[in-house]
């Protein structure tokens, strides 16, 4: 391997590296940053001229073994067939074992490439969350001397996304900082194999939906839904928004209590004759209150009083932090039971407000309360709804962690050593609508059973975050609440929550575009209808809202680029016919199976 001793000699290479670390802690210097910089290879275990090594400074060849034997492909050999399509070298070899699809597939996977900032890659990669995904990805690519590859790849990554040529398969192999990258070719099928089997899967479930749909439109009597009210403007009732103080005690590991603060935004709407209904709107990890403005005061201004805590131990407080480096761990194990317990003390308090506070008093229904939440937060208003965390499915799954490319089980196995054996059910709580909840895990089809008032699941069909097959589409089978509804976004993916704290698209680059998918601001009106006619549904005591909660109805206001899916109904013989053949994984798994299946 060649390397370029005197790199800092190169401004751009030491610029990219610095850019590309984390933010530095609070109250360091710049020049603290370039030291780092220099230093960066210690601190993963490199030698730091790898860092600036010039782009010939390459792994030599890509190495495969499977069990004793043991495979090798020049890294030449790989350029040359991506740049021009000739097969030289050690590749002619193998490309004897391929057809002309698979030689073809194999030349658009060299070529692809993936304009990402290094500031986000770095952010993920160093985030411990990311970092356990790392983890697992370097039980398949792996150093020299067979250890896990993981503080290798993150090197690999931040210098390919730093490169004029962007990240991609042979430049992740360009800057591996080894002579060799050495592949575990079992752990490497197995990967494929799942990543094959899922895309397939999920790709045959959405048929199975779209098929679902279709046939739900068909039995229902024909709307002219251009007739009826457009849910996607604003109430007629003006909007006042408060943020209360508001604080808990908190019971610790060691049995002490602590008091918990947090705040509270309250969108109050005007002019109402009556106590409205109440709307509580739990946020994601490394989310905020104001990234759900754009929701509550649509939903406000229809008159529920909707309130949006903030979950002070997994909020956007907690992501900047983690991205400084300065906290080492992504959320607390407790947080699976702080966040419900917010929104039960919330309300507690906000009756008492109601009797104390002359500006509040007669404004709020809390016996009628619906729960709308994202992501982790669609965890919490799931648990509210009934679906306490399941302790036995935690401790069974988690035991043994692989490899997967389902990210949500890793945050959920956060819990796995959670003391818990009680129930978080709030019986105010009336209806819940889940936007990407991850549950599959800390839930599961024992728990999600539990759930006996109206359901609404909503999900991207392509979140890589948590997949919309094992933590949306098995989840809304296991429901037996009579009252249940799925909703997909095509191709929409994680987020739905606004970081402007308005109602536009993310900056491009950030996390949130990434995580966001096409049309984010499309995605986002979807929800503002779908839960509009829910909450006037189930709270507000309108049947007549049960019009808008069909598939014609979401066939009507789907725009391009997203599809909208929506259906009350789905089984398992449904997801299997679609498929063919048994499915990747259990649609149902049984505590006892679990593992056994996969």
């Amino acid at each position: 391997m060649v390397v370029n001793k005197n790199w800092r000699s190169h401004p751009q290479c030491l610029q990219a590296v610095s850019k590309a670390l984390p933010k530095a802690v609070p109250g360091t210097t710049a020049g603290w940053r370039r030291w780092l910089a220099t230093g960066v290879g210690i601190a993963l275990g490199l030698l730091p001229g790898v860092w600036c090594a010039r782009p010939v400074a390459a792994a030599e060849a890509v190495k495969v073994s499977f069990g004793a034997l043991e495979l090798s492909l020049s890294l030449e050999a790989l350029q040359t067939y991506a740049d021009t399509g000739n097969i030289t070298g050690d590749l002619r070899f193998y490309s004897r074992f391929l057809d002309d699809a698979s030689r073809a597939e194999l030349r658009r996977f060299l070529q692809q490439r993936f304009d990402v900032d290094p500031v986000i890659v770095s952010q993920i990669t160093y985030a411990p969350l990311g970092e356990r995904v790392l983890r697992g990805l370097g039980v398949v690519v792996q150093t020299e001397n067979r250890t896990n590859g993981f503080k290798a790849l993150r090197a690999a990554a931040l210098l390919a996304a730093s490169d004029p040529e962007k990240l991609s398969v042979l430049n992740l192999i360009r800057y591996y900082p080894s002579t060799s990258i050495r592949i575990n070719a079992e752990a490497l099928l197995a990967l494929r194999q799942e990543f094959t089997a899922m895309v397939d899967y999920r790709d045959a479930a959405l048929r199975a939906i779209q098929q679902e749909m279709d046939a739900e439109i068909a039995a229902a009597p024909a709307v002219n839904f251009a007739q009826l009210p457009d849910l996607s403007r604003v109430g007629r009732s003006r909007v006042v928004r408060r943020t209360l103080k508001l604080s808990r005690d908190r019971p610790t590991l060691t049995g002490e209590n602590m008091a918990r603060p947090f705040a509270v935004d309250l969108y109050l709407p005007q002019g109402l004759a009556q106590p409205a209904p109440v709307i509580v709107i739990s946020h994601g990890l490394g989310s905020s209150p104001a990234a759900f403005m754009y929701l509550a005061r649509h939903l406000a201004s229809h008159g529920f009083v909707v309130v949006v805590p903030q979950h002070i131990g997994s909020d956007a407080s907690r992501r900047e932090a983690l991205l400084s480096g300065v906290v080492g761990s992504d959320v607390s194990p407790v947080e699976f039971i702080d966040r419900p317990l917010d929104i039960t003390a919330t309300l507690d308090q906000l009756d008492q407000l109601a009797q104390s506070d002359p500006t509040l008093q007669g404004r709020m229904d809390l016996q009628n309360v619906g729960a709308i939440g994202h992501s982790f937060g669609g965890y919490t208003v799931l648990a509210l709804a009934g679906a306490d965390p399941n302790v036995p499915r935690l401790r069974q799954e988690c035991a043994n962690p692989r490899p997967t490319l389902n990210a949500a089980p890793v945050l959920q196995c956060l819990g796995d050593h959670l003391p818990f054996g009680g129930t978080l059910r709030d019986p105010r709580i009336k209806a819940v609508f889940a936007i990407s909840p991850i549950i599959s895990v800390v839930l599961g089809p024992e728990s999600m059973s539990k759930i006996q008032i109206p359901t609404l699941l909503m999900g991207g069909g392509e979140d890589f975050i948590a997949s919309t097959v094992q933590e949306q589409i098995h989840p809304f089978v296991w429901l037996t609440t009579p009252d249940k509804y799925l909703a997909i976004s095509v191709p929409s993916n994680h987020n739905y929550a606004d970081g402007t704290g308005g109602d536009r698209n993310p900056p491009a680059g950030s996390i949130d575009s990434l995580l966001s998918g096409p049309d984010p601001t499309l995605a986002r009106k979807y929800v503002r209808e779908l839960s509009l006619a829910f909450m006037q549904r189930y709270l507000a005591n309108r049947p007549e809202s049960s019009r808008y909660l069909t598939a014609a109805y979401a066939q009507h206001i789907q725009q391009t680029p997203l599809q909208l899916q929506f259906v009350q109904a789905l089984t398992a013989q449904q997801l299997e016919q679609a498929y063919g053949r048994k499915p990747p994984i259990p649609i149902v798994p049984t505590l006892e199976n679990l593992h056994r299946d996969r």
